[in-house]
């Protein structure tokens, strides 16, 4: 069984920066991220503003850029936010109509994003605004249910679980949240995913 990383790669990715956008910029679009329209390309600027939990900086940005921008991994500024726990910037994105729903280009959400780390807060704005709970990435066949799980997260797995989430569903391993929880030494997770199963 291999044990289930918090996003490591991504996580270092995203420190280096250079995947927080086009690194040198991207043609037609200023430092600002936008030239007079909205841009749909997620800028180094935009990416570091939601990773970084810098909400005034994202505030200011909004009324000239696509709240829904991708870079070139397939991240928006809601899934850099809600991987950083950063709620209130993540509040203001799904006010200002932002998809909770979009996939990266591994198919990660933004709630798989939240549910990795000790992240409740997002992970019920996220819920509160509509994040499907049962996606699966397309990758390892990971849900949010099993990032929580393999982490501990126990007042996260509790919401998830309220909000709908499968206990039994098995990653391509044929892997469930459960036996993510055992391998990781995780009791109380354990015992609350047993319960979800026998219901």
């Amino acid at each position: 069984m291999r044990i289930k990383p918090r996003f490591v790669a991504l996580g270092v990715a995203l420190l280096a920066c250079g995947s927080c956008g086009s690194g040198g910029g991207t043609a037609g679009v200023d430092s600002a991220g936008t030239r007079g329209q909205r841009s749909g390309f997620l800028t180094e600027r935009m990416a570091n503003a939601a990773f970084e939990g810098n909400t005034k900086a994202v505030e200011d940005m909004l009324p000239r850029v696509d709240v829904d921008a991708q870079d070139e991994g397939g991240r928006t500024m809601l899934m850099l936010a809600s991987y950083g726990g950063h709620s209130t910037t993540v509040r203001l994105l799904c006010e200002n109509k932002a998809n909770p729903n979009l996939k990266d280009s591994n198919r990660r959400t933004a709630l798989m994003y939240a549910a990795s780390g000790p992240n409740a807060g997002t992970v019920e704005i996220l819920l509160a605004h509509g994040a499907e709970v049962n996606v699966a990435d397309g990758e390892e066949g990971y849900t949010a249910l099993m990032f929580a799980a393999a982490e501990g997260h126990a007042d996260i797995v509790q919401m998830l679980l309220a909000n709908g989430a499968e206990a039994d569903l098995r990653d391509i391993d044929g892997e469930s949240a459960l036996k993510f929880a055992a391998d990781n030494n995780h009791p109380e997770v354990v015992r609350m995913l047993q319960e979800a199963s026998a219901h």
